[in-house]
C-alpha cells in the first residue's frame, strides 16, 4: 500500500468510527488495569491515555486512525471501496482492536525503559 493509500484509510469516515469504538474499549479496559502489574510509571502513562481518550473520543480517534492505518498487519488487509465503504480480508473490528491495542504504549509515550523493573 503506498503512502498515499495509508492516508487515505487514515480520512476514511468508516474507518475512523471502528478506530473509535477500539479506542473506547481499550480506554475502558486499560482504566481498569491494576497498576501493580506494571511499573509506576507504565501504568501512569497508560492510564492517563485512557482518561484523555475517554473525555476525548473524536480528537483521538484521529490520532490512532492516523497510526493504526500505518500498520501493514491492519492496512494490508483492508481496501477502500469507490463509495467510500471497506472491505477486508479478515474481521476488520478484532483486527482493529488489535491494532489499536499494539500501539497504545506508544501512543502513551511509554519507553522501553520505562517497561523494566
Amino acid at each position: 500500500m503506498a503512502n498515499t493509500d495509508i492516508w487515505a484509510l487514515s480520512k476514511n469516515a468508516e474507518f475512523r468510527k471502528i478506530v473509535s469504538a477500539s479506542i473506547e474499549k481499550a480506554a475502558s479496559q486499560i482504566s481498569g488495569e491494576n497498576p501493580l502489574l506494571l511499573t509506576a510509571v507504565w501504568a501512569q502513562k497508560r492510564h492517563a491515555l485512557a482518561t484523555k481518550v475517554i473525555l476525548n473520543v473524536q480528537g483521538y480517534a484521529m490520532i490512532f486512525a492516523g497510526i493504526c492505518s500505518a500498520q501493514a498487519g491492519l492496512y494490508s488487509t483492508i481496501t477502500i471501496n469507490p463509495d467510500g465503504s471497506l472491505t477486508s480480508s479478515g474481521d476488520i473490528d478484532s483486527d482493529t482492536d488489535f491494532t489499536v491495542n499494539a500501539v497504545w504504549d506508544g501512543v502513551a509515550g511509554i519507553s522501553y525503559d520505562e517497561k523494566q523493573p
